[in-house]
């Protein structure tokens, strides 16, 4: 079997090198469709991260009636609690209100101080939501309640910013399948010419009695090489591209919330991606070849 194996990596290496230009023609066009899927991979997994990092920062703030009595804060809390979509429901009275306001200020928040004894501001619950569930649907069901004023969050321009987040993840998958596709169809062509190539070779082959598999396995070892091949570059494009990226916009894009995963491990597992990718794109273009270009009984 050893033996067999390394037969076929010598074929397989051999038709590369008889083949060298529409091999390297193969491998480049893989090349560029890794680094397309490179791109977009690294778009689409931060656009991920930044898309739970929003949904975990944006919060409901939710205004209680001045009316509404201490004994009732807490079912008025079970309430919200029991509405689909809350994760959790977190109190805040006035003087922690106060408190907050004075934090955000800094320094010169000591002036809000003298409201102290006569706190104007309301008793608020602070409200975390589930992921998948839109704020604004448990905003307006929070809104409803007997004994809320007001129950507001970010507003539209939040969701809609998180649900264009959202279909520019989605578009990109959907790009990454369709280069996937391309890649294939190109590795497929290259074993095609190689296999009418061979064509005398493969004849021979079938009069001395080889298996199908036999005959098939170089081409699909030559795809997968090819496939190995075209990843290379893309690798080193990913782990130094996003290092360079990263390092220049200080690992955000605009604020603490909008963070870039850390190079590492990040860049390495994009990377093991790729060549995963590679090969597979490699193993199935040469497949579908094979089979479609040898076709014989045995």
């Amino acid at each position: 079997m050893i033996r067999a194996f390394k037969l076929h990596l010598h074929e397989a290496t051999t038709g590369i090198h008889r083949h060298l230009a529409m091999s390297i023609s193969a491998a480049s066009a893989v090349t560029v469709t890794l680094i397309l899927m490179s791109i977009l991979l690294i778009v689409i997994v931060n656009i991920s991260q930044i898309t739970v990092n929003l949904q975990e920062s944006v919060k409901i703030f939710v205004k209680i009636d001045e009316d509404v009595k201490e004994d009732q804060i807490s079912l008025l809390q079970n309430k919200i609690k029991n509405i689909d979509g809350v994760a959790s429901v977190e109190y805040s009275s006035k003087d922690e209100e106060l408190d907050k306001l004075k934090e955000e200020f800094g320094e010169s928040g000591e002036m809000f101080e003298v409201y102290r004894d006569n706190n104007p501001l309301s008793r608020a619950f602070i409200v975390e939501v589930k992921q998948n569930y839109k704020i604004a649907d448990v905003s307006t069901a929070i809104g409803r309640i007997s004994g809320i004023s007001e129950a507001t969050f970010g507003g539209a321009t939040t969701e809609q910013f998180m649900s264009t987040l959202t279909s520019i993840r989605n578009g990109g998958a959907i790009i990454i399948l369709a280069l996937s596709l391309l890649a294939i169809f190109l590795v497929s062509n290259t074993i095609k010419i190689t296999i009418y190539a061979r064509q005398e070779e493969i004849a021979i082959m079938r009069y001395v009695g080889a298996t199908n598999n036999y005959i098939r396995a170089p081409f699909v070892m030559e795809g997968i090489f090819i496939g190995v091949l075209g990843s290379i570059i893309p690798i080193l494009f990913t782990i130094f591209g996003y290092n360079l990226i990263y390092e220049a916009m200080g690992g955000k894009l605009i604020t603490g919330i909008l963070t870039l995963l850390p190079v590492f491990p990040f860049s390495l597992w994009i990377s093991l991606a790729l060549l995963g990718m590679g090969i597979i794109v490699g193993f199935l273009g040469s497949l579908f070849s094979v089979n479609r270009n040898l076709r014989w009984k045995r």
